[in-house]
């Protein structure tokens, strides 16, 4: 008996009952011998390759690809997390309920698509104790609590907006199917990138927020609920991982481009499913800066912890006396590159540091939007962000890529926030 998703086949020793969750991805009700996993792990000259881990810690660390993370892969590959290593009918691999098995197929040859991932695809078999309901949503592949806390029926349309479409909207089929594969996103930082499958996901943080984005959007648009359905379970899905992944340790402090995009998923799964625990992850993670290197300083996502206000902190002093603030720039909305983790690469210079225009709100245009229709700034907690995306738009020409990376994320910010 065998189970196959995106290529990756599980090959069982006896029959067991299978079947899928409301987002596509496999379970299994266990315990459970698997004798095969294919494409099976593999040496390639040094590389190993093909790899697949159970239950992962969201530390970065990993059995799948010893040349994942690029020039950092001899920091986070442990070849003992390789649970595909030797399986073979005399050795299977045990799988008790309460597990989530991640199965990887390496990109062995540049990608296409400009990702610069190690891994082609990814796949997500849970094994349970037994069969769940037919709509209930994946539990989280990290960590061990596999209970079903979440169905389909749970999901709240009314939460959503119904908004008239500007322009010309992106196809509902086509996002929701950018969303079908698991978003593996159990690395904290920026090297994450790395981690992101060829054929799952985009690599770069600013490209799948604005993917994100999007999605949002469209689900905010006035069209019959049956067309929203597929982008909403797939959302919210990997806004339940984002929420995992956090509550096991997990950061993104922003850098650059990098870093975006986990915190909104989170806001909005717990809206439609009315789940205050997800609701309340803003003042649960908020980011602060105590002051420049203070351990004690705090960067969960990278919206909030790329976003501030100018503050005069010593007397005549502003922003610690970094960046070349003055009292003309009080109370002002700003964007620093790294500001919570490297405070030292702000600047006031609008041009100075070109990820200021390139990478950032041009990513953030759409969640943003949508936060603030779906009335979860408040929940958001960080007003920083939201000031500095209406300063960064009343400044930035329209139309251009620096405004919007997705330009009618930008026809609907010009419909419904006019003037900022």
């Amino acid at each position: 008996m065998s189970l196959s998703q995106w290529g990756i086949t599980w090959q069982f020793a006896a029959e067991r009952p299978i079947g899928q969750f409301v987002n596509g991805d496999p379970w299994v009700v266990g315990p459970v011998d698997i004798i095969a996993i294919t494409p099976r792990t593999a040496d390639l000259g040094g590389r190993i390759v093909h790899g697949s881990i159970v239950n992962p810690i969201p530390n970065g660390d990993h059995g799948y690809d010893s040349t994942l993370y690029g020039d950092y892969a001899a920091i986070h590959f442990r070849p003992q997390l390789n649970v595909a290593a030797q399986v073979d009918n005399q050795h299977p691999l045990h799988l008790v309920p309460g597990t989530s098995l991640i199965s990887t197929e390496s990109q062995l040859t540049p990608a296409t698509n400009g990702s610069v991932s190690q891994l082609r695809t990814a796949a997500v078999l849970t094994v349970l104790a037994v069969e769940p309901p037919a709509d209930a949503f994946r539990p989280a592949y990290v960590g061990s609590d596999k209970s079903i806390r979440f169905r389909e029926r749970d999901l709240d349309y009314s939460r959503l907006r119904r908004v008239a479409a500007v322009g010309t909207p992106p196809s509902f089929a086509t996002t929701a199917a950018q969303m079908q594969r698991v978003w593996l996103d159990h690395c904290p930082g920026w090297y994450s990138r790395f981690l992101h499958p060829v054929d799952n996901m985009p690599d770069y943080s600013r490209d799948f927020t604005s993917v994100i984005g999007t999605a949002a959007l469209l689900l905010q648009l006035d069209v019959p609920n049956s067309q929203k359905r597929d982008l909403l379970i797939r959302l919210v899905q990997f806004g339940l991982d984002c929420y995992a992944n956090v509550q096991n340790g997990c950061a993104w402090p922003g850098t650059g481009g990098q870093c975006s995009g986990r915190k909104f998923p989170i806001l909005f799964a717990g809206a439609v499913l009315h789940d205050d625990a997800m609701l309340r992850i803003g003042l649960t993670h908020p980011s602060a800066l105590l002051a420049p290197g203070d351990a004690r300083n705090t960067a969960w996502f990278g919206e909030d912890s790329q976003t501030f206000y100018v503050a005069e902190t010593a007397p005549g002093i502003f922003n610690w006396g970094i960046g070349g603030y003055t009292a003309a720039e009080r109370g002002l909305p700003e964007w620093g590159n790294a500001h919570i983790i490297n405070t030292n690469l702000d600047n006031a210079a609008w041009e100075a540091d070109s990820y200021r225009r390139c990478c950032t709100v041009n990513g953030w245009i759409g969640e943003v939007l949508a936060t603030r229709l779906m009335g979860l700034a408040a929940a958001w907690n960080h007003p920083a962000l939201f000031d500095y995306t209406d300063r960064y738009l009343s400044i930035e020409p329209f139309p251009s890529w620096t405004r919007a990376w997705e330009p009618w994320q930008d026809e609907m910010w010009r419909a419904l926030r006019p003037g900022n």
